[in-house]
């Protein structure tokens, strides 16, 4: 009788894929790099709800970070100062509940309008706001539009 080696079993190939999936997922804050910063900036009118008339001058408007635009999912937008470009830490953020957004896309979103209520107040924000990506590679100069665009000033 002639035994038979049974093959080695060796993972499977997804298996590998799967490891290095989570383990990335785990260690994900650990490894974003610093430089990753992105917003939405842009600009903004208190109007009346019921007329639609203007009750303020522009506001220039950015987020701390992504957000998400969808009708009904609260967005925190800052104000920005005219003179410095950085967030107006005067100036109480807004909370706005969007109503009515348009997204914009090139390959991926890059420009969102609408309208929305404001929270804590009886007013709605007209705004239109383009997203400031991460940049694709770590370079100053990047990084530093980036940190302008989002109202955090400069890192040097």
């Amino acid at each position: 009788m002639v035994k038979r080696r049974l093959p080695r079993s060796r993972p499977a190939p997804w298996l590998a894929g799967l490891i290095v999936l989570v383990v990335a997922q785990v260690c994900a804050p650990a490894w974003a790099p610093a430089w990753a910063v992105e917003c939405w900036r842009g600009w903004g009118y208190r109007v009346d709800p019921g007329t639609r008339t203007y009750k303020s001058e522009e506001l220039l408007l950015v987020t701390k970070g992504p957000a998400t635009w969808r009708t009904g999912v609260p967005v925190e937008l800052h104000r920005l100062d005219r003179a410095s470009g950085a967030i107006d830490a005067a100036a109480a953020p807004l909370t706005v509940v969007p109503a009515g957004v348009r997204t914009y896309y090139r390959g991926r979103a890059n420009y969102v309008d609408g309208r929305g209520a404001i929270v804590g107040s009886g007013d709605e924000l007209v705004f239109g706001l383009s997203h400031v990506a991460p940049p694709v590679a770590a370079l100053e100069a990047l990084d530093d539009f980036n940190r302008w665009a989002c109202g955090l000033g400069k890192t040097r």
